[in-house]
């Protein structure tokens, strides 16, 4: 009878820490950390910017350190980038049209960049004020202040800074909180 009522107990131990684990797992299934969504919706090409271009050298820092010279040019509805390394190695080309928010890309050297990313980047930091505010989604914001003549661009999301970027010349600096990485940006020639 002893016997039997140990392995009871342990039997019941057995399908108690099962149970457990399985309420666990199921827990976590169910569980989706939530994503960071854009905090405005891509836009199309500003007039002012509309059959124009630059030339701009990238520098990366985060989760990936990457250099690298961008052409950029507008004709609307397309944006057209072209990256290079400084020796002049192709490295990604993208087109996007602005009215069907179609991205075609070709990556080369297996450096794998995000096109749509590299858009919104750069419509963050680039595009007028006033579209960034017609195009921001709920609970974002975008502010921009001058102090001592130097101008930051602040987004926020909840009331929590998570992207801002500062102007000094010809150099723009862009930090992303959320997604941890920065980027710097110099502006070499304008056509």
């Amino acid at each position: 009878m002893r016997v039997l009522k140990i392995q009871v107990n342990n039997h019941l131990k057995i399908v108690l820490i099962t149970s457990v684990i399985w309420l666990l797992s199921a827990c976590q299934m169910a569980y989706t950390p939530v994503q960071n969504t854009a905090m405005f919706e891509l836009m199309p090409v500003p007039t002012e910017l509309n059959n124009g271009g630059w030339l701009e050298k990238f520098e990366f820092s985060g989760v990936v350190e990457q250099s690298m010279l961008v052409s950029t040019e507008f004709v609307k509805p397309m944006i057209s980038v072209a990256a290079l390394s400084f020796e002049g190695v192709p490295l990604t080309q993208l087109q996007f049209d602005t009215h069907t928010q179609q991205l075609t890309t070709s990556n080369t050297l297996e450096i794998d960049l995000d096109g749509k990313k590299i858009i919104y980047d750069m419509q963050s930091a680039f595009w007028p004020l006033t579209s960034l505010e017609q195009s921001i989604n709920e609970h974002c914001r975008v502010v921009e202040l001058t102090v001592d003549g130097q101008v930051t661009r602040r987004f926020y999301r909840n009331e929590i800074l998570v992207r801002e970027i500062t102007y000094t010349g010809a150099l723009t600096q862009l930090i992303e909180f959320e997604q941890k990485y920065r980027l710097k940006i110099e502006r070499l020639e304008e056509y």
